[in-house]
């Protein structure tokens, strides 16, 4: 099987992958890559749609097989899968500024260039593969259906990008900052991660899932992937994923 397919239209490349490791994973090389031109059905977190004009933007997702890591520390891939984001913009387009907003969002400033969308398949108390799902855009210069700000590399640059070419540098960034879990570095994961996380320093105003607003600042990223925030109180407070979101 070819490591790198590259298909015109899917459902989602999470959904075409999926589907593959369901029918054949005995044949799944890990590192496994499903890259489209056009999602029809293209998935951010919890449901939320991932818009992308048809062949402008990198949509891939990529299977691996870490099942040295036990279920509890899944967001360790969470987190692998946004630091590649930032390592390949970093080094192929050329950008600075970059952020990861917890969990898993890249930034470049206060605008999103970047989304993933992670699933697992968990065997008892370990994990048996993970899909890393992710949407760069690329060079997309205009969005219409969009949830926030997004912003892409044709709009930073004024350059386009060969999106071929950004699947095999993509998949080389993440496969890289894998092996580095893969060889005892989830420390390293663990600060590089804190280190590019956005609005890392200062007090920030939230909104929690009730909808009340309050300045605080965040304290550190669990393991598991809670955010903990302090308040201007000094009370600490422990998030889970859409318990909480940034107010921009």
């Amino acid at each position: 099987m070819d490591t790198i397919i590259h298909l015109d239209t899917v459902t989602s490349t999470n959904d075409e992958l999926l589907r593959i490791l369901n029918e054949k994973i005995d044949e799944v090389p890990e590192g496994t890559m499903v890259y489209a031109d056009v999602q029809t059905k293209g998935r951010g977190q919890v449901g939320n749609h991932w818009e992308s004009e048809k062949g402008k933007n990198l949509l891939a997702s990529v299977a691996v097989f870490p099942d040295f890591l036990a279920a509890d520390k899944q967001f360790l891939i969470t987190q692998v899968g946004a630091l590649a984001v930032v390592d390949f913009l970093s080094v192929y387009v050329g950008l600075d500024d970059l952020s990861v907003k917890w969990p898993n969002d890249v930034y470049i400033g206060d605008r999103k260039i970047s989304g993933t969308l992670n699933e697992a398949m968990l065997m008892g108390k370990t994990i048996a593969y993970v899909v890393l799902g992710v949407g760069i855009n690329l060079n997309q210069s205009v969005f219409s259906d969009y949830p926030l700000n997004p912003v892409s590399a044709v709009q930073l640059t004024g350059r386009e990008y060969d999106v071929d070419k950004a699947a095999v540098l993509f998949r080389q960034c993440l496969m890289a900052r894998y092996m580095q879990l893969v060889n005892g570095g989830e420390d390293a994961i663990r600060r590089d991660y804190m280190g590019a996380l956005y609005r890392k320093t200062g007090f920030y105003e939230y909104a929690d899932e009730d909808g009340v607003h309050f300045f605080a600042r965040i304290v550190k990223v669990h393991p598991a992937g809670e955010l903990e925030l302090e308040l201007e109180s000094g009370e600490h407070r422990v998030f889970l994923f859409k318990q909480v979101s940034y107010v921009l």
